[in-house]
């Protein structure tokens, strides 16, 4: 017995191992985003490596009770090699989200092609020296790992029920009925800090459970749940002729490098432009997530918990959009991208939804050159004017921009570079998008396109989400212009969202329906609310305040500069509405073309 109880002693030098590892890599986070700790944040963090490196510890020891030493030997290595990849792979992934691991990036493993091609142009020194790395950690490892030996069965199987109770215990975590969730790690009032506690195998693995259950958390208690989704009906009466619309989505064109947002000095047309029209100063996306910004555009709803519509299978069929509306109008409806529309299911989404025709990379011309994720913007806005010029019954283009997407690989030459970030980062690829949006914009004034037209720009999300808060409200500022003859410039100060898009395009292209929507007509409206999504928690906006709403906590009335405000109960109210009415709208399909119904 004292023999097989020393067999053990592997498994403890193993556990060493991997809390060494995920410390070293925790370290890294710390210094990089200079994160104040202290005691606490090490116990919880030590909490979290248990807990995760326990989990994986069990199949091997029941391997290893049962003499299947070699089986155990090979699991083990894998796990090592895995976990130090994540780590790795949590670092870069940190860099872009503030984010540990997270369902996000599983989901995207369903397009390989695209990832990688990304991964190459952005990491590939990176990639270089961490392949080697891995194949050396797992040869030496698995060396490591012979110390593991044969003994005693009976033994082994006596211990098992003593082995078995410590690991449900490290598992567990606490004697309490809750299982290990967010609060677990979650100590400090900064969501960084709580982010770098957390385990990234953890991070991961929960964040696809809780996708797996896809069931609306508490947010709060909703006093009146008798809502009812708005029918708006549209009749337009400042603009009574129908006019082609051609409508920008915006790669990560938000507050952050656009100059009159109060970011870099990287959009002078964009922002010499944004005087001639219905300017959006003060508008604000779902999500940092394009498919986020995507769903609002179209269709004019706030988010829900489970995931964007794109990719949801109530939602993906049947589901109103305001490409619906126009097809029911007399429109021609073309989805443009300069990239794969598979990705993110766009073109399956847009193609069931509305939209008659699908145009993206592999309908360019082969010699025009394809980049990390497609054809650069001035490729794209070329092809706009071909549909252009070749479609005569009223139009509605949407398109949808990439060359301000990461890796930032757009054509050379054609800016002076903003010298103050390097050539290839996102101040200058958002600078090159303005100068091709430009083009564009003085293309459609050469044609006449405005006798008849309206160009709509509005950016998907904001390019990077700074600040340490729960929900860093500000950063999900983005722009929006609408601009069309004779709509009066004027620059709307007043809190807008994405949804608000599709209701005011309908009464500026002169269309009379009756739409579902949660949006409002800004022609009519000086102000409108948005509703945000981000690491599971909502914030609601209405005038200078946002309630920030968590998963099993009261909600927080703030006001924009992050000061705590006396409790709204009728704001919070509004923000629950809104929360559980979009959940609601998606689970009993309510949300589709009313045209049909009314």
């Amino acid at each position: 017995m004292v023999n097989t109880l020393k067999s053990y002693r592997f498994f403890l030098k193993y556990i060493t191992i991997l809390l060494i590892l995920f410390d070293i890599a925790r370290v890294a986070l710390i210094v990089k985003y200079n994160i104040n700790i202290d005691i606490w944040f090490w116990i919880y963090s030590l909490r979290m490596d248990i807990i995760a490196i326990f989990v994986f510890l069990l199949i091997p020891i029941i391997l290893f009770s049962l003499n299947l030493i070699l089986l155990t030997r090979v699991i083990l290595t894998i796990q090592i090699v895995v976990f130090t990849y994540l780590e790795i792979a949590n670092y870069l992934f940190f860099e872009e989200f503030h984010n540990r691991l997270n369902y996000l990036f599983v989901s995207y493993l369903k397009y390989p092609q695209e990832i990688f091609d990304m991964l190459w142009e952005s990491y590939k020194l990176q990639i270089i020296v961490v392949v080697p790395l891995l194949i050396f950690i797992a040869i030496k490892f698995f060396k490591y790992s012979a110390q593991l030996s044969k003994s005693s069965i009976l033994h082994k199987i006596l211990l098992f029920p003593f082995v078995f109770v410590i690991l449900f215990l490290g598992i567990r975590s606490s004697v309490s009925d809750s299982t290990p969730n967010q609060s677990f790690y979650s100590y400090s009032n900064s969501a960084m800090t709580n982010e770098i506690v957390n385990n990234t195998v953890f991070s991961l693995l929960y964040s696809v459970y809780l996708k797996s259950k896809e069931t609306m958390p508490n947010y709060g208690k909703l006093q009146n749940k008798n809502y009812k989704l708005n029918l708006l009906h549209h009749q337009s009466t400042t603009f009574k002729k129908k006019k082609n619309i051609v409508l920008v989505l915006m790669e990560s064109f938000g507050s952050s490098y656009v100059g009159s947002l109060g970011g870099t000095p990287t959009t002078p047309h964009f922002d010499t432009m944004s005087k001639d029209g219905l300017f959006l100063s003060n508008m604000y996306s779902s999500s940092n997530r394009s498919n986020r910004g995507f769903e609002a555009v179209t269709s004019s709803l706030f988010p829900t918990y489970a995931d964007s519509y794109l990719k949801l299978p109530k939602s993906i069929n049947n589901f109103y959009t305001i490409a619906k509306t126009m097809q029911k109008n007399g429109y021609k409806t073309i989805f443009l991208y300069g990239g794969d529309s598979k990705f993110d299911n766009m073109k399956g989404f847009a193609l069931n939804n509305g939209f008659d025709k699908v145009i993206d990379k592999f309908d360019f011309d082969k010699s025009i050159k394809r980049y990390t994720w497609g054809v650069c913007d001035e490729e794209l806005y070329k092809k706009a004017n071909q549909i252009l010029n070749h479609t005569k019954q009223p139009l509605f283009l949407m398109m949808f921009t990439l060359s301000s997407h990461k890796p930032f690989d757009y054509p050379d030459g054609k800016i002076k570079y903003y010298t103050k970030a390097p050539v290839k980062s996102f101040a200058n690829s958002i600078k090159y998008a303005d100068f091709a949006l430009n083009q564009f914009y003085n293309s459609l004034k050469n044609k006449h396109f405005f006798k008849d037209g309206v160009l709509a720009m509005v950016a998907d999300h904001n390019a990077h989400m700074f600040g340490d808060q729960k929900i860093p409200v500000k950063e999900f500022k983005i722009p929006a212009l609408i601009i069309a003859k004779d709509l009066k410039p004027q620059n709307i100060k007043g809190v807008t969202h994405q949804i608000d898009i599709a209701p005011t395009l309908l009464d500026i292209a002169g269309i009379d329906a009756t739409i579902p929507t949660m949006g409002i007509d800004l022609t009519k409206n000086k102000h409108s609310r948005a509703l945000i999504i981000h690491r599971n928690n909502f914030a609601y906006l209405e005038n200078n305040k946002f309630v920030l709403y968590q998963i099993n906590k009261p909600p927080i009335v703030y006001n924009f500069d992050y000061k705590q405000l006396p409790k709204d109960n009728k704001l919070i109210q509004k923000g629950l509405m809104y929360i559980y009415q979009s959940y609601d709208i998606y689970q009993h399909q309510t949300h589709k073309d009313t045209d049909e119904k009314h």
